[in-house]
């Protein structure tokens, strides 16, 4: 499998730009659901810095065009068109590939791991050897090579009517979750019932009273106007939502191995953006939402310490269960390690 190309091969690869006058041209799709707002949406930053980059990297050889707005399909969606190869390129929750394909890749999306952006950055880069080998594994297994991992944003309570301050406050309330597994046995240890919605369908459902209530990043909460069915925030950051930048592994594999290693390049450039912007738009959505009126509520060390209770200890055993618990202990060894 291929492992991930240094910054060398890239500067060697951009002597064979100049030369390849007879060589094949290429146009990749790039999908994302979020909003078409790059100043202002992490994942819509990666996707334009990635074009910008990749476009100027191999002299237009590679063409990227960019389908905003879910306008190619949901996270689900796109995970089985990066499969079958008619999707090139697609930004999407790591947790829904997990759940749909690759269910250790799960082990990311339990609850409190990370404590910032840059601590997940370097936790996950594609660079240290136990990410790299999990990368080349999940390639052979599934058909779909990860570029590397995003910080999207740390996800945070919000509910129609029911102020959340305790983990007590979570009981019997309906909440949306994402089809992610270790997202909804969270919830179970809250007390609450998870109820997956689709997230193109989850204002409406917020509206209806389909569910009570969800959970988010900031910046999602704000751009998708949550508040304008939604009361109360609870600042728990209870989670992160890693993104994954996922292509196609057989057309990844087939490309001459400059354009390999112009992609990988251009992607590394586009992460600076996605972590940026995402930081930047969590401080700005946070301030738009209290001015749109909701009520927000930043918990205390010791109300934090009581989701953590809650939480951590029976999601990661559910997760021993389900990974394997060899796995689970390798996985924290090398947060550990990372730190």
């Amino acid at each position: 499998m291929f492992k991930h190309l240094t910054a060398g091969a890239v500067l060697a690869a951009a002597g064979l730009f100049a030369g390849a006058v007879a060589a094949q041209d290429y146009t990749l799709k790039y999908s994302f659901a979020d909003v078409d707002s790059p100043a202002t949406n992490a994942a819509a930053a990666h996707a334009y810095v990635f074009k910008s980059t990749l476009e100027r990297l191999t002299g237009g050889r590679m063409e990227v065009e960019i389908y905003p707005n879910g306008q190619l399909g949901d996270a689900k969606s796109m995970a089985q068109q990066i499969r079958r190869g008619t999707i090139d390129v697609a930004s999407f929750s790591s947790g829904v590939f997990a759940s749909a394909y690759y269910p250790q890749l799960g082990i990311f999306d339990l609850p409190f791991l990370f404590t910032t952006r840059a601590e997940m950055v370097k936790v996950l880069d594609p660079k240290t050897p136990y990410i790299s080998g999990m990368l080349d594994e999940i390639a052979e297994a599934t058909g779909v090579r990860i570029l590397g991992f995003e910080p999207y944003g740390f996800r945070n309570f919000t509910t129609a009517s029911t102020a959340i301050r305790s983990p007590a406050d979570m009981a019997g309330l309906k909440m949306r979750t994402q089809e992610i597994v270790p997202h909804q046995k969270m919830m179970v240890a809250l007390g609450a019932s998870p109820t997956p919605i689709p997230f193109m369908e989850l204002y409406s459902a917020l509206q209806t009273g389909v569910v009570d209530g969800e959970e988010n990043p900031l910046a999602t909460i704000q751009q998708q106007k949550f508040s304008q069915v939604q009361k109360n925030l609870t600042l728990s950051g209870h989670l992160m939502t890693v993104a994954g930048i996922f292509v196609n592994e057989d057309w990844f594999a087939e490309l001459p191995e400059d354009l390999r290693a112009a992609v990988v390049a251009a992607h590394e450039e586009a992460s600076l953006a996605y972590a940026g912007i995402g930081a930047v738009q969590d401080v700005l959505a946070l301030d738009q939402l209290r001015e749109e009126g909701m009520e927000i509520y930043a918990p205390s060390g010791e109300e934090l310490a009581a989701f953590r209770d809650a939480t951590v200890a029976p999601v990661r055993e559910w997760a021993e269960g389900e990974y394997g618990k060899d796995f689970v202990d390798g996985f924290f060894a090398h947060l550990d390690e990372a730190d």
